[in-house]
């Protein structure tokens, strides 16, 4: 885990390194369930879904290699 706290424009945002240089990224939680230095299993709940800043429910979610963005749909499809 990089980053468990409050962070401008994300509220309080969760960054997940996976390694190999992917990182998920998690936003508008409510409240993490983290700590920056946790080691965070798969499945393992990170936060709270919150709201944005217009007040409406939110998760923010990104996956980055290499710094950046990827489509998430090639790493959350189920494996045969």
């Amino acid at each position: 885990m990089t980053h468990a706290g409050a962070f401008s424009g994300y509220g309080h945002l969760v960054i997940v390194d996976h390694g190999g240089g992917a990182v998920s990224l998690y936003g508008h939680l409510a409240s993490p369930a983290v700590i920056k230095g946790d080691r965070v299993a798969a499945g393992s709940r990170v936060g709270l879904s919150g709201r944005n800043p217009g007040g409406n429910p939110a998760l923010y979610f990104e996956l980055r290699v290499d710094g950046k963005p990827v489509d998430p749909l090639q790493w959350l499809r189920r494996q045969p």
